[in-house]
């Protein structure tokens, strides 16, 4: 029997897993990875990383080349063809079980659309061409925001799918990494352009890049947003405290500050909240014993820095009662603390395991 036979045979025995039409785009989306010569040269060519401090030499008045936008489009042009040609290989090495999931085949058919929308875009060569590229990345990035939505839902749904954790793991690091860098360079762009383009004059903005960044600021900004939610979930919000060290401004890219800093805080807050709700029994008794607390924090952001080594620190300690152990769980993707402890040993799917013997035979 063959490989194919076999395959589609069990796929229509293993209903659970499997359904006929997936089957047939699995393999459709194989073979048009393997019959788009540009798209395996681009996957094979290696990734050039861009620094913040090139990034910002480039953009100075200084600088022995003045700024095109021109060229910025044509290199970021070249950037996303590469990068995504890389996602679409780690797509394509995925073991064929979780290939199959829907919804992660739904984000390789779109990155594979992205990549042939790239690779037929007309030559940027005039003002004109940069303008329509400027739009196209404009759309890139609307249309892809909900990518680390569909990719969690994608691979909780595949999960049981995967042999093991570290074939995931290694999965969505590879594609997160790609898709933050892709972003960051595109919203670099999109700033610069808007910036040239209107002729704004700001000596503390580089694009994308905030040359005269204190982290105080972005803390206080997000700690603001995130004691609304707080609020408005549990009719209470713990005091927090800043403690900043840091006072001289470095260049940084505030949007990934913000991103990660905001979900620690939900966190720590949450923490506190229900903690405490756990030890004194209600809501009631945990709002009075918050104002009985007012002056004491119960959550600290501490900034430091250290000029050196030219990097800052940002970390939060919180009364929320902590970890008994340490859980190396707790730091894996699909963790969540609103689901029962599970069994430490992974389980194979004997048939998917079995499955995948026979594709790699």
């Amino acid at each position: 029997m063959s490989i194919y036979r076999y395959l589609s045979t069990t796929a229509k025995s293993t209903s659970k897993i499997f359904q006929a039409p997936t089957f047939s785009e699995v393999v459709k989306q194989f073979s048009k990875f393997s019959s788009h010569n540009e798209l395996i040269e681009y996957s094979q060519r290696p990734i050039e990383y861009c620094y913040a401090n090139r990034m910002i030499e480039t953009c100075s008045s200084t600088h022995a080349t003045p700024l095109c936008l021109v060229k910025s489009a044509e290199d970021l042009h070249n950037q996303l063809l590469v990068r995504i040609a890389h996602c679409i290989s780690y797509f394509q090495s995925l073991p064929f079980l979780p290939a199959a999931n829907p919804t992660l085949l739904s984000l390789h058919d779109r990155y594979l659309k992205l990549f042939e929308s790239l690779a037929n875009f007309q030559a940027i060569r005039t003002d004109q061409d940069e303008e329509k590229f400027f739009n196209f990345v404009n759309m890139f990035m609307l249309q892809n925001n909900d990518i680390i939505g569909q990719l969690s839902i994608g691979c909780r749904e595949a999960q049981k799918n995967f042999k093991s954790y570290k074939i995931m793991k290694e999965f969505l690091d590879n594609v997160l990494q790609s898709r933050l860098s892709m972003r960051l360079l595109s919203d670099h762009y999109l700033e610069l352009h808007k910036q040239l383009r209107n002729n704004i004059s700001n000596k503390s903005w580089c694009g994308a890049i905030c040359l005269d960044f204190l982290p105080a600021k972005i803390v206080q900004q997000c700690l603001d947003d995130v004691s609304s939610i707080c609020f408005d979930t549990y009719s209470v919000v713990p005091h927090v405290k800043i403690e900043n060290f840091m006072t001289k401004p470095i260049p940084y890219f505030p949007y990934v500050v913000e991103y990660i800093l905001r979900e620690l805080l939900k966190n720590s807050m949450r923490a506190v909240v229900e903690y405490n709700k756990a030890l004194l029994g209600n809501m009631q008794n945990v709002k009075r014993y918050f104002e009985e607390r007012r002056d004491d924090a119960l959550c600290k952001v501490l900034i430091t820095s250290d000029p050196d080594d030219e990097h800052f620190t940002i970390a939060i300690q919180d009364e929320g009662g902590g970890i008994g152990e340490t859980n190396e769980t707790l730091f894996r993707y699909m963790f969540t603390g609103d689901v029962k402890k599970e069994e430490e040993e992974e389980e194979t799917d004997v048939i998917a395991d079995f499955q995948e013997r026979i594709i790699q035979s």
